[in-house]
């Protein structure tokens, strides 16, 4: 197998996290570029992967000046920027990793699979839950009928409080205006993928959802309670939303983010984080005061498909743990099982005389789900890259392989549960 050599445009965590791949596994990839307008953050990157100068850049149009010297891109920039920044490197000749969610409408959607097609590239989006052992056993019993046709899907993903306070609230995706994405694609669009990878070959007719905020909405701030958490707050100790409790006293949780103002600075001790909270730090203020206009707090969202079939996806923000269940109900058995644990079961109908059901558990032992480089999202993000690699090289592509097209459906689907939040009306699937 070649060595596949990569352009990292866009130097965030998840540039950062498919790049590291390359430090593991140097023989299969290369870091050989960097392309981000934060020099601080080109920086940090160019020395982690020991990138030349001269293939360092501040822009995607400076990037395409340069005759093409890598083989492909890894597209992690904000999700509003995808489109814009994939196309001219897709005419340039690149094939691309493209983090999820690949498009935030419909018209950009097809425009982007558009030029792909075009100009035959090869182009994956990034949904890693579909790599993770724990998801593709799961597919591979439906593969093998050992649950005979499936009649639903009931998925649910927990977004924890500090996760919620942190992306949804004061970080990235606070404002639908200005990163353009709403919580249920940014966060939930695997899952919408999960269920239609499932279905595979069946399609969704139609869709209806409801969501809403409960928690962080005016009204319900404290009493007394001050800007910021480490400044003006005498909720500091106690509030659960506190930053001191969730990042000076766990200054490793969501670092990524909490810290990125101050990470120029290097090495800093803990007085300076708590500087920083009680000044500019966007991660200090208190999550009532937040220019928030992200429209939901929680959503669930119907699918009726075209068989009859139903799949329920149900995202709870602010629970107390973070996680994501499934149980898939056939014909002649079901499965249920939690991704972070990486088990599940397997019931098979078998009426008898002292039994309903014969029942297997199985345990693919895989680590968690928020720890290490490659074990993020149930170890998915290392397989992968493995799967990009052999893809890219023209071998045969995976059962978990997400290619451009058929990463379409899915998306389709979030657009449109999020127009019948919005309506509150039932919403016909239109075809692609």
């Amino acid at each position: 197998m070649e060595q596949l050599k990569v352009v990292l445009v866009g130097a965030g965590n998840r540039g950062n996290v498919y790049g590291s791949y390359s430090l593991q596994e140097p023989e299969k990839l290369k870091v050989v570029g960097i392309v981000d307008p934060d020099p601080v953050r080109t920086k940090i990157m160019k020395e982690k992967f020991n990138v030349p100068e001269e293939n360092c850049f501040e822009s995607v149009d400076e990037f395409v000046k340069r005759d093409k010297f890598a083989d492909a891109v890894v597209n992690g920039t904000m999700d509003h920027l995808h489109v814009p920044t994939s196309i001219p490197i897709l005419k340039k000749g690149y094939d691309m990793l493209l983090e999820k969610p690949f498009a935030v409408n419909k018209k950009e959607m097809m425009e982007l699979v558009k030029v792909a097609n075009q100009e035959n590239r090869k182009v994956i989006i990034g949904h890693v839950l579909r790599y993770t052992p724990f998801y593709r056993a799961i597919k591979e019993h439906i593969m093998n009928g050992d649950i005979g046709e499936v009649t639903n899907i009931y998925l649910n993903e927990r977004v924890s409080y500090h996760h919620l306070a942190t992306a949804f609230v004061r970080g990235k995706w606070a404002s639908e205006k200005e990163c353009h994405t709403t919580m249920l694609l940014q966060k939930c669009c695997h899952d919408m993928d999960i269920m239609m990878w499932l279905m595979s070959g069946i399609k969704p007719v139609k869709i209806a959802s409801f969501g809403n905020q409960f928690q962080i909405v005016p009204g319900k701030k404290p009493e007394g309670a001050g800007t910021r958490c480490l400044k003006d707050c005498p909720y500091v100790d106690t509030c659960i939303f506190s930053s001191y409790l969730n990042y000076i006293l766990q200054p490793e949780r969501w670092s990524q983010y909490i810290w990125k103002c101050i990470e120029g600075e290097g090495d800093v001790d803990i007085e300076r984080r708590k500087e920083s909270m009680a000044t500019d730090n966007p991660y200090g203020r208190c999550v009532w005061d937040c220019n928030r206009d992200t429209n939901v707090e929680s959503q669930a969202v119907v699918v009726s498909f075209e068989n009859g079939a139903l799949g329920t996806l149900n995202m709870i923000g602010g629970s107390t743990t973070a996680g994501r269940s499934i149980l898939v109900v056939g014909t002649k058995g079901e499965i249920e099982g939690k991704m972070e644990s990486s088990k599940y079961v397997l019931r098979k109908i078998h009426p008898t005389a002292t039994e309903e059901y014969t029942e297997e558990e199985f345990d693919l032992n895989v680590g968690g789900d928020m720890s290490g480089a490659f074990s993020g999202h149930g170890g998915g993000d290392k397989i992968l890259m493995d799967d990009l690699i052999k893809f890219i090289n023209g071998e045969e592509p995976s059962i978990s392989c997400t290619d451009i097209n058929d990463s379409t459906l899915s998306h389709l689907a979030v657009f449109k549960a999020d127009e019948s939040r919005i309506s509150e009306k039932i919403i016909f699937m239109d075809e692609i």
